[in-house]
Formats: structure tokens, C-alpha cells, sequence
């Protein structure tokens, strides 16, 4: 009679099981995209050029939420600015790999439609859009970053702080600037 031990999956298990430690991450990862999920999905949407490319990498952010799960240590932070942490990383990587910034029809942007009942009031509406993500398009990668996670994902000033490393009172003044320069990019 031969012992099956833990580590040598049984006849017709996935050679591809998590090790004993791991084997709660897939749940914790799924609530933890339940609870943040669109959120960071806001915060990408905001900084990237279509809805399609936010899904992705929101996507991505929880596969490397899951396969990094036994790095995140709740002493040193909450979950939710772990994951958004990641999620930094993952689109400063895009970013990179990009390398530069494509230009997609106001059409493309599917999620920002507004689907006003009259033409008139729809046009309006998407010259308005266009206009907020031209001046929002003049404002520097950081005043971008920290509008994101504070509108785009609606996060409270204390989240906005703990993602970004960096005390309240520094994200309050920070975002009042950035605001300030979006409504000059914004005047007439």
C-alpha cells in the first residue's frame, strides 16, 4: 500500500496546485477584487486610453495580487493600498512598454458617453468630455495620478495617502494644486 503525501497530487488532481500556505489566496483575491475591483478599475480607466485597456490591466493587477499574495503583510499596510500599489507598478510597466500615447476617438471611449435623450444634448455633453480630457491631458503624470485615484476611483484623501506613501495633509494640498491647474487648462 503506497501513501499519497501532499505534495504528490492524486490521481486526476492539476499538477498545478498552490502550495499548502496558498491554498486560501484564490478566496482572498476574489474578495479582495470584490471589495477594490472597481476602483482600481476607475483609477486605470482614468489614466489610459480606452475601457478595454483599463479591463485588462485591472485584470493583471489581481494576477499579480494573487501570485505575489505571500508578500502582503497587513502590519505594513491595508490591502486595498497594496492592490493599488500594484496597480501603479502594473501601469507605470505599460507605460513604459507603450511608449507612447495613441489617440483614440472620443467614440472609442464608451464608458464616458453620456446617452442624453436629445442629439443636441449629447454633443454637448461629448465636446464637454473632450474638452475635460484635453486639459486633463495638459496636466503633468502626477496631477494625472492623484485626480485618478481620488475621482477615478473615489477614494477617500486617507486611501489616496496611504497608496501614494504620503501624509493627509500632503494629498489635500497636492490635489487642491492639481485641481487648480486643471481649471486653468480648463478657462477659456
Amino acid at each position: 500500500m503506497t501513501r499519497v503525501t501532499q505534495s504528490e497530487p492524486r490521481r486526476g488532481e492539476s499538477q498545478h496546485r498552490l502550495a499548502p500556505e496558498l491554498e486560501p489566496a484564490p478566496a482572498l483575491c476574489q474578495e479582495w477584487y470584490l471589495a477594490y475591483g472597481q476602483g482600481i478599475y476607475g483609477y486605470l480607466r482614468w489614466q489610459l486610453a480606452s475601457a478595454d485597456e483599463a479591463e485588462d490591466l485591472t485584470a493583471e493587477v489581481f494576477l499579480r495580487a494573487l501570485r505575489a499574495v505571500h508578500r502582503f503583510d497587513p502590519r505594513r499596510g491595508s490591502a486595498q493600498a497594496w492592490l493599488y500599489r500594484i496597480a501603479r507598478n502594473a501601469l507605470r510597466d505599460q507605460q513604459r512598454q507603450a511608449r507612447r500615447r495613441r489617440q483614440v476617438p472620443l467614440g472609442a471611449l464608451r464608458d464616458l458617453q453620456c446617452q442624453a435623450p436629445s442629439p443636441e444634448e449629447r454633443i454637448l455633453r461629448e465636446e464637454e468630455v473632450a474638452r475635460l480630457l484635453a486639459s486633463v491631458d495638459l496636466l503633468g503624470p502626477a496631477d494625472r495620478e492623484l485626480i485618478g485615484l481620488r475621482y477615478g476611483s473615489a477614494l477617500s484623501i486617507t486611501e489616496v495617502g496611504e497608496v501614494l506613501g504620503v501624509r493627509e495633509p500632503a494629498v489635500r494640498t497636492r490635489l487642491w494644486r492639481a485641481l487648480s491647474r486643471l481649471r486653468k487648462a480648463l478657462a477659456p
